[in-house]
Formats: C-alpha cells, sequence, structure tokens
C-alpha cells in the first residue's frame, strides 16, 4: 500500500450469518481491485492493522450490529478513542484501532464506520435476505465514495 491510498477493512465473522457482512463486503470489493483501494477481510480488529492504517488516507470500515432494524445501515465518522480494555484479545474497536495508528506510527486517517443492522447470528455461512439487500447497497455506496 503506498502512502495516501484508501484502505478497506470488513471484519466480523463468516461463520455467524449476518455477522459475515463485513468479510462478504471486503470480499467482493477486493475483487473489483481499484488502483489507490486497498482491502482486507478480517474476523476481528486486532493491533497489527495499525500499521497499514496509519498510511491509508482514508479507511472505511464494514461492520454488522446486533441492534438496530435489520439491514438498517448506518455511516459515521471514525474517531480515534480510547482503547479497550482488553483490547489486545478480541475487543478492538475501530476507534481504538484509530488511536493506536496515531499514537504508534504518527497518523491516522480521516475514516467512516459503515455499520448494517443483522438478522441473524446463528451458526452459517450464508447471510439473512435482508443482510444480502443491504449489502449490495453497502457496495454501492463504497463505490461511490
Amino acid at each position: 500500500m503506498r502512502d495516501g491510498d484508501v484502505l478497506i477493512i470488513g471484519f466480523g465473522n463468516p461463520l455467524r450469518g449476518d455477522d459475515g457482512l463485513g468479510w462478504q463486503a471486503a470480499e467482493r470489493l477486493a475483487a473489483a481491485a481499484r488502483p489507490g483501494r486497498h482491502v482486507l477481510a478480517c474476523q476481528e480488529l486486532t493491533p497489527d492493522l495499525a500499521e497499514p492504517l496509519s498510511r491509508a488516507g482514508r479507511a472505511v470500515f464494514i461492520d454488522a450490529a446486533a441492534h438496530g432494524e435489520p439491514g438498517a445501515i448506518v455511516v459515521s465518522e471514525g474517531r480515534a478513542g480510547p482503547v479497550e480494555a482488553g483490547a489486545f484479545s478480541h475487543h478492538l474497536g475501530p476507534a481504538g484501532l484509530l488511536a493506536l495508528a496515531a499514537a504508534w506510527y504518527g497518523h491516522a486517517p480521516q475514516a467512516e464506520l459503515i455499520t448494517v443492522a443483522g438478522a441473524s447470528f446463528e451458526y452459517s455461512e450464508t447471510l439473512s435476505s435482508v443482510a444480502q439487500t443491504a449489502l449490495e447497497n453497502v457496495l454501492k455506496l463504497v463505490e461511490a465514495m
């Protein structure tokens, strides 16, 4: 990744139904390669992501949420925030990751968080129909950014 590129991070568990939405979005966006855009799919945000994040000019995080009207898409500004207790073991969120990038590498990019409320988080590799529809809308949204 070159300094100033866009970094898209889709995260979630692809084996837990709609929780895999971020992962699936990242996989689809990675397949549609674009110059200056880098895409990562991961199950969770980990401290090692702070380094590539620090080199990005802009970041987009894509995740599913267990709350809200199923299929609802919320776009919010990502801001560096406190690193949550236990963040080095499974609880690091976008705010904490941005804070680590700023603290460790001196830069945290402008960031957006795209969250989609899921309908089913049961063991499944398939998204619910409402999440599948939302996924298509998320992909269009990211392309328009």
